[in-house]
């Protein structure tokens, strides 16, 4: 009888999911990480607004360096508070970036071009990029988790409740010179959960979250190895892996 009711209940949502259209992002909403002048929509590049430091040299730089990433704004939001998981919000948040620094480390490192080489000291030098980051809007995923009960949802009722209630993460990017702390570039970008069919990530508070912070670190690699003129396309909306 339960297994009815909550059938009764997310019928109409793939009714929905029929109907509605497909993912869509919008801008980041300013968060006060960084100075936003001059950004723009830009498409050759990988991200909602960017803007690049013009006449850079970007050959004499051969090391990255990724800082820790800033969190304060997801410690901020109101979003965690109204999951009812107060208690667990800054280990959850802890969890994130440090996988999102992890993530990013490992793009330049597993890079097949090696254009750069990741370094771990914070030290000012003059051949190194800095990559600071903040973590400024996090939607967990709440609906599968908690209003349907756990219950494994997949096709068009997991994609109807999906898109009825969408989770959305993003992410500011920051470009600095390491022994001048000079900004060279900055990216902004907002995300939503990918479509797909199968979703185990739907059953995880930030699954999804993870799923984007790799997909920005290896855009951000492609960003940074890019020869002038050459596009480097969006991350995919669509997700064929359930894990």
């Amino acid at each position: 009888m339960k297994f009815k009711k909550r059938m009764l209940t997310i019928l109409p949502l793939m009714f929905a999911a029929m109907i509605l259209p497909g993912c869509a992002t919008d801008e980041p909403p300013p968060s006060g990480f960084m100075n936003q002048n001059g950004m723009t929509i830009r498409g050759d590049l990988p991200f909602s607004s960017a803007w690049i430091k013009p006449g850079v040299n970007w050959q004499r730089y051969q090391k990255v360096v990724v800082a820790p990433v800033d969190t304060k704004h997801l410690l901020e939001s109101s979003a965690w508070q109204e999951m009812g998981r107060t208690g667990e919000i800054r280990n959850d948040i802890k969890k994130l970036a440090l996988y999102t620094r992890f993530a990013f480390s490992n793009a330049f490192i597993t890079d097949p071009q090696k254009r750069f080489k990741i370094t771990y000291s914070m030290l000012p030098n003059a051949d190194t990029l800095k990559v600071e980051m903040a973590l400024t809007e996090l939607t967990p995923n709440k609906v599968l988790l908690k209003a349907a009960g756990f219950i494994p949802l997949y096709g068009l009722a997991a994609t109807a409740v999906n898109q009825t209630n969408p989770s959305y993460v993003s992410i500011e990017i920051r470009i600095k010179d390491a022994r001048t702390g000079e900004v060279l570039a900055k990216f902004a970008d907002r995300e939503n959960e990918p479509f797909t069919i199968v979703n185990v990530d739907q059953f995880t508070w930030y699954g999804f979250a993870e799923k984007r912070v790799d997909q920005w670190s290896v855009k951000l690699v492609e960003t940074l190895n890019r020869k002038p003129g050459t596009v480097v396309s969006r991350p995919s909306n669509f997700d064929l892996k359930p894990w």
